[in-house]
């Protein structure tokens, strides 16, 4: 059997798989359902990475064993022992121990450059990432949906339902944002808010998915959706800011963002991009060029 590399990026909405072969040609690259190890659990998170990376290998005549590197950028990486969890999925799967790396799917993105970065991720979920000049990895946040992923789609989509609710209570008024949710979900009523929340609270790609409802309603100028839009990207600063402040002191930063909220919605973007300017002069911002994926397979091939 011919060797191979393995880049994956698995977030907790999606799970994506990319494989070369020794030469560096790409042989495929996979998509399925993904999960976030601290919040949808040790058993769930196993099956969705095997859901992923075993069809694939069989579609492509590929066994674990001859992995010559594989990389493993994943949601809910959060502690040693997370990792050794993930870990441990792909050893049962046949994938050498010599050859696997297990990231937090934020992290990956430090390995882009050696010198002193920083990664904030919003998506479904929020964290963010930095390494100084001493080679040192610092983290805020991502820890899980209840008590972090601050400025997330998670985090936007339980702002919009708390919004909807009070103007359902007469309480404020939403008069562009609330129309749009009840058209495109059918929640027109508190007991229907109540009963939704209580169902999806734990997959919460569910109630993130209406943090793009929240960006529309915005862009059409409606006050309550603006505000939300603030909050978020305040708190985004937040993670930024107090990472930060964990490194050693550096002359040159970059900050990379990432995750579908800060790529596609560009009034966050904008407001964490002032607020990086205004309280870290000189950082250079930016997209990276380079995916996740794309990152993660680089990685696993160095």
């Amino acid at each position: 059997m011919k060797g191979y590399y393995a880049g994956l990026d698995i977030g907790g909405t999606n799970g994506r798989l990319k494989i070369c072969g020794s030469a560096g040609e790409i042989l495929g690259e996979f998509t399925a359902p993904g999960c976030s190890l601290n919040t949808d659990g040790a058993e769930k998170s196993r099956l969705r990475y095997r859901d992923l990376v075993l069809p694939a290998l069989l579609e492509l005549n590929l066994e674990p064993g001859c992995c010559q590197g594989i990389c493993v950028a994943a949601s809910g990486i959060d502690s040693p022992s997370d990792e050794q969890v993930c870990r441990s999925s792909f050893e049962e799967m046949g994938f050498p121990h010599e050859k696997l790396l297990v990231l937090n799917d934020c992290e990956v993105f430090l390995h882009m450059t050696e010198d002193p970065a920083l990664v904030v991720i919003s998506g479904t979920g929020s964290v963010c990432f930095g390494r100084d000049g001493n080679g040192s990895i610092y983290r805020t946040g991502g820890w899980n949906h209840i008590i972090s992923d601050e400025g997330s789609g998670f985090d936007m989509g339980l702002k919009t339902l708390k919004a909807v609710g009070d103007d359902l209570s007469g309480r404020i008024k939403c008069p562009v944002l609330t129309p749009l949710i009840i058209k495109e979900t059918g929640l027109d009523t508190l007991e229907k808010i109540d009963d939704f929340i209580n169902a999806n609270l734990m997959e919460k790609s569910e109630i993130a998915r209406l943090s793009l409802f929240a960006y529309q309603a915005a862009v059409l100028g409606d006050h309550e959706a603006i505000r939300i839009h603030w909050e978020c990207g305040e708190a985004l600063w937040g993670l930024i800011w107090d990472t930060k402040t964990k490194m050693a002191a550096a002359d040159k930063i970059s900050l990379w963002l990432w995750g579908s909220v800060l790529v596609k919605n560009d009034i966050i973007r904008g407001m964490v991009e002032e607020k990086v300017r205004e309280g870290l002069p000189g950082t250079k911002i930016g997209i990276p060029e380079m995916s996740a994926l794309d990152t993660a397979l680089k990685v696993a091939r160095s």
